[in-house]
């Protein structure tokens, strides 16, 4: 341990930066932290100290992964801030789905097994300086329903949103369907409008579930 402690000042960071690299080529089933310790060039045992197991890993990754991507929606956002309520819940969808894209291997680890753990079944609290990516889709939700002045069901509008891109950011990950960027954000944006219109309909005519009051407590 002393000799790792020399060579790699920082040793779960060292760790960590080698299992990234090693989850985009050798994905999850391939990973071990066995080889995230030759990749850094410590004995494994040396990582015990500071990682239980490979699922203690890959679950600080899946944590990392949700504070990285609700610091990129929120930096959107504040791009946004001057823009229309829907306009900034369209940047929140492309901002989800870009991430996805361009990190793949984290994305799947945030919602794989390992990354129960860093999430509730919502994925909240994993951003410790600020909201959470599905609080951030709900506040800007309410928002949305406010200037509209719409009463909406928040829980089933939010997951109707974040089924719809996730499943569209999942498609994009594994491949199943292969878009250009500019093609993705404009299905993005469609798909959030279209839901947007529905869910302003529903609340036109008929009574809503639960009335859409103040900010989530998610």
């Amino acid at each position: 341990m002393a000799r790792a402690s020399y060579h790699h000042k920082n040793l779960p960071e060292a760790l960590l930066a080698a299992s990234v690299a090693l989850l985009e080529t050798q994905g999850i089933a391939g990973f071990s932290l066995r080889e995230a310790a030759r990749q850094v060039g410590v004995d494994p045992a040396a990582c015990y100290r500071h990682f239980r197991d490979r699922d203690a890993i890959l679950t600080e990754l899946a944590r990392r992964g949700f504070g990285e991507l609700a610091s990129r929606m929120a930096a959107e956002l504040a791009k946004n801030a001057s823009r229309s309520a829907e306009r900034r819940l369209l940047v929140l969808g492309q901002s989800y789905i870009e991430f996805a894209s361009e990190r793949p291997s984290i994305f799947r680890t945030m919602f794989g097994p390992t990354g129960r753990e860093a999430r509730d079944p919502r994925h909240r609290g994993a951003h410790p300086e600020g909201l959470s990516p599905y609080q951030l889709l709900e506040t800007n939700l309410l928002e949305w329903a406010g200037t509209a002045q719409l009463e909406i069901a928040l829980d089933d509008a939010a997951l109707m949103l974040w089924s719809a891109v996730h499943g569209l950011a999942s498609l994009l990950v594994d491949g199943a369907v292969r878009l250009e960027p500019s093609r993705r954000d404009r299905l993005c944006a469609s798909v959030i409008s279209d839901l947007l219109a529905g869910i302003a309909q529903s609340s036109r005519s008929s009574k809503p579930v639960a009335r859409a009051r103040g900010r989530s407590k998610r």
